[in-house]
């Protein structure tokens, strides 16, 4: 008998997820193409054709086309996700909760936008450059560059993109995987597809005009892809370190469990996993059949930023993880005015803030 048409997809994807599942990367600068503000362009697309002329000679006419790294169908997705989800922490009363230390974000662009969202250390005026200052009562305000990155496309991804092309809903809180198909367990932990390998080499330039003294790295495969290819200037200079706090939700969506860390640090020994307690994944397990809370991972997210981000020594940073977590993290944690740098991450998308801690009196 013949496998559905869903059913063949979902092979076509998993073999593919398999292919790709690589150790070693080689990406150098080819096909990568920047503004003058580093905004990676479209990856160019030549169409000849050839016609037959009156006197019986050929004719050769060349176009060259841009061809876009995301979708329509993942644009639109963004779209819809920043107002739903919006919605939904607005519902749950998450935008309104005043915590005792105070995260305030500022852009640091006059644009903001798909990859020109950033800052370039050489930009840095008093305003802007990170510092530390201390009140009379000794409470103290810290102020830091982050530079925030969302992985690039993962199959998982790959597949939601596909159903919704197909014009398939998806109940991502469901545990059938007819209705929701990131709880399949061929998604474990999910690597980048080759478009979004491609989507993370094309910000290699971009990034590599950035000045981390840090990158930390979700321990989630993906997002050590995406790292690799848009930092692979920074591989060698500065420390790489992971850290549970700024994976993504978790529990219910396989897609989001990862591989123990003794299997992950083989396959990237250069990259500090000591901040992560357990080498299985028991925060991910001990929400078995159903997802972290929205208030819950935004009680994740503050503590990361608090407890970690903050105390580091480091005050120019680069952080590589997921959107739903990136999306809670600046509209239900900080505090930001712009709108715009609380919309929903597209794949692989750069954007630079100036993240400042105060206690609230």
């Amino acid at each position: 008998m013949l496998p559905s048409r869903s059913a063949a997809v979902l092979l076509i994807v998993v073999v593919a997820m398999r292919a790709t599942r690589t150790i070693a990367f080689s990406v150098g600068r080819r096909g990568t193409t920047t503004s003058s503000i580093g905004k990676p362009t479209p990856s160019k697309k030549e169409i000849c054709e050839t016609t037959i002329t009156g006197d019986g000679s050929a004719q050769v006419l060349c176009t060259v086309t841009e061809e876009s790294l995301w979708s329509d169908v993942a644009i639109q997705a963004a779209k819809q996700f920043t107002i739903t989800q919006r919605q939904k922490l607005k519902d749950l009363g998450a935008l309104d909760i005043k915590r005792p230390i105070q995260i305030t974000g500022e852009v640091l662009s006059e644009e903001c936008g798909l990859g020109d969202c950033v800052f370039v250390a050489g930009d840095a005026d008093d305003e802007t450059s990170p510092k530390t200052t201390t009140n009379g009562d000794d409470s103290s305000t810290d102020t830091k560059i982050i530079h925030f990155q969302r992985h690039g496309q993962g199959y998982h991804n790959l597949i939601c993109d596909m159903w919704r092309e197909a014009g398939k809903p998806i109940d991502f809180d469901s545990s059938d995987p007819n209705l929701n198909p990131v709880v399949r367990p061929e998604f474990l932990d999910p690597p980048l597809t080759a478009l979004g390998k491609q989507q993370c080499s094309s910000q290699r330039s971009l990034c590599s005009m950035l000045s981390p003294e840090l990158v930390i790295v979700s321990p989630m495969l993906r997002c050590i892809e995406t790292a690799r290819l848009s930092f692979r200037d920074h591989l060698k200079t500065v420390p790489w370190v992971s850290h549970e706090g700024c994976r993504e939700e978790l529990g219910l969506l396989v897609g989001n469990k990862r591989r123990s860390i003794s299997d992950i640090q083989a396959d990237f020994p250069d990259i500090d996993f000591s901040p992560i307690d357990h080498d299985e994944d028991v925060l991910w397990d001990e929400y078995g059949d159903r997802r972290e809370t929205l208030l819950e991972k935004s009680e994740r997210i503050y503590d990361f930023l608090t407890n970690y981000v903050r105390n580091r020594p480091e005050q120019e940073i680069a952080i590589v993880c997921h959107s739903a977590y990136l999306f809670t993290l600046l509209n239900a944690v900080m505090d930001i005015e712009e709108k715009e740098l609380r919309n929903w991450f597209l794949t692989s998308e750069v954007r630079s803030l100036k993240m400042t801690f105060s206690e609230r009196e």
